[in-house]
């Protein structure tokens, strides 16, 4: 695959889905076995003073490298392990871009890696993340 193509969304999803009032809307775009989102954190999304919360971060990280398995699978997944590491304060009206790649796969279970890049290209949070292939999504 040479091209980016469009990742599908989960109407309801926290982190892609349009239909979510509350949530974050993000596009995702593949290629080979990456994705690219970009995430401009607003205000509200702030724990302490100017720096966007923790969970909000992790969220962003585990659902980029979830969405890696689906150029490969065209499936759905669920999250089994997720490890975050925040390198530092992501503020909220700054334009980064998360970038996750598929490391490998053992039957039904993917693993992959995310990081999260300032306008400059540096890393401010980075994870690492095992996923589970599922045929339909749970109700």
């Amino acid at each position: 695959m040479d091209q980016w193509v469009q990742i599908p969304s989960y109407s309801t999803c926290f982190v892609c889905g349009d239909d979510n009032p509350i949530g974050l809307a993000m596009k995702f775009k593949g290629k080979d076995k990456s994705i690219e989102s970009k995430f401009t954190p607003k205000p509200e999304y702030c724990g302490y003073k100017n720096i966007v919360h923790g969970g909000i971060i992790s969220a962003v990280l585990d659902e980029g490298m979830g969405w890696t398995g689906w150029l490969t699978f065209k499936k759905y997944y669920l999250t089994l392990e997720i490890k975050i590491r925040l390198k530092a304060p992501v503020r909220p009206g700054v334009n980064y871009t998360l970038q996750a790649t598929m490391l490998k796969q053992k039957g039904r279970i993917f693993f992959a890696e995310g990081f999260l890049k300032d306008p400059n290209g540096v890393v401010v949070a980075e994870g690492k993340g095992k996923y589970f292939i599922v045929d339909e999504m749970p109700e």
